[in-house]
């Protein structure tokens, strides 16, 4: 896992705004290898960060992304890839700044809770190799971004 929070437009179906109360919460599971040196345009930052860190990883690509509207206090499960999930828990609503406090569990590590910052994914790059060998990195936003810096 690394601190790197990221600004990525990707478009998940359903990212329309969460009912009252509720947070809306983006899942992206991206996929890394060794094997290529394709990167998805929209992960281009993401690579640059994830490089910095482990150079032998130089393909990146999405492949799955899914948008839940979760109540506060609640947790829904997030499938990502070859049966992985992905638990995530709103903890606390939106603050004076628009940001949401989050625990997300991603495959093989433990919890980890955090402040979800308006439009910026928080990217943990994961233990989990898939049976092609490519290394999952899950992205994660909460919103509603009500905040001064939005």
């Amino acid at each position: 896992m690394f601190g790197l929070v990221a600004f990525l437009l990707i478009g998940c179906p359903h990212d329309d705004p969460p009912p009252a109360g509720n947070v809306r919460v983006t899942v992206v599971a991206v996929l890394a290898t060794a094997d290529n040196a394709t990167v998805d345009p929209k992960l281009t930052d993401l690579a640059k960060e994830v490089r910095k860190r482990d150079k032998s990883l130089t393909g990146f690509r999405v492949a799955k992304c899914e948008a839940k509207s979760i109540p506060v206090g609640e947790s829904l499960t997030f499938c990502l890839v070859e049966k992985q999930e992905l638990t995530v828990t709103v903890d606390r609503p939106k603050d004076k700044d628009g940001r949401v406090g989050l625990t997300i569990q991603p495959p093989e590590m433990g919890e980890i809770t955090y402040l979800c910052t308006c439009d910026k994914y928080f990217p943990v790059v994961t233990p989990y190799k898939t049976k092609a060998g490519e290394t999952l990195i899950v992205l994660v936003m909460g919103k509603p971004c009500t905040g001064k810096n939005k």
